[in-house]
């Protein structure tokens, strides 16, 4: 078989989660855990695949760069994208977004909330009817509290460890997140040669 497909995967987490999932489905995993190749041409072996940051994937899939994207909701939640359809679960790379502080209790008042999930977050404050200013911030949002940014945050929590070493308490769930396969709309609609791959998914993730 020949496949004419490509797939997006977002980096880190669920890059990690994805590989043992692309080998259940019978495909050789392209890439090397030393190799910085993030470009990978569909064969006979399997579909093609990019590696890109979770951001960019909707993109990606929407641009027709690659047919296929997989990333987590929390990316499709925080980054929605005219043209793209989540198709499946893949009940891999599992974790929630959370709303995190130096004490165990909801904001008193107006909340100052530092966190990449600057549009999940508003969301999420909106729907409680609740006052926030949001300090974007692109990473280490766990210093925010102690270095006096911000007193909360909304961020991904797996385990729960990072945020207990910084001395933070995990005030709410936002939502629980995995990772997603999506699918350009249009070609979705067309097929070419798109339902397969579908199916092989589905058939490993037993959906």
């Amino acid at each position: 078989m020949s496949y004419n497909v490509t797939i997006a995967v977002a980096k880190g987490r669920t890059l990690e989660a994805v590989r043992q999932r692309w080998l259940e489905c019978g495909w050789d995993w392209p890439e090397s855990s030393n190799s910085r190749q993030l470009w990978f041409p569909p064969d006979r072996a399997r579909p093609g695949l990019i590696v890109a940051r979770g951001a960019d994937i909707p993109m990606l899939v929407q641009r027709g760069i690659a047919e296929f994207g997989i990333v987590g909701l929390d990316m499709l939640r925080e980054h929605p994208t005219d043209g793209v359809l989540e198709v499946l679960d893949l009940d891999v790379a599992h974790c929630r977004l959370a709303l995190a502080g130096a004490k165990m209790e909801w904001p008193d008042g107006p909340a100052r909330i530092a966190t990449k999930y600057q549009r999940v977050a508003r969301d999420f404050f909106r729907r409680r009817s609740h006052p926030v200013e949001i300090v974007p911030l692109s990473g280490s949002l766990e210093l925010a509290p102690a270095i006096g940014l911000a007193p909360y945050i909304v961020d991904v929590v797996q385990t729960g460890a990072t945020l207990k070493a910084h001395g933070l308490y995990e005030i709410s769930t936002v939502f629980h997140s995995s990772a997603r396969l999506i699918a350009n709309a249009a070609v979705w609609r067309t097929g070419n040669g798109m339902l397969s791959v579908y199916e092989q998914w589905k058939a490993v993730t037993g959906r």
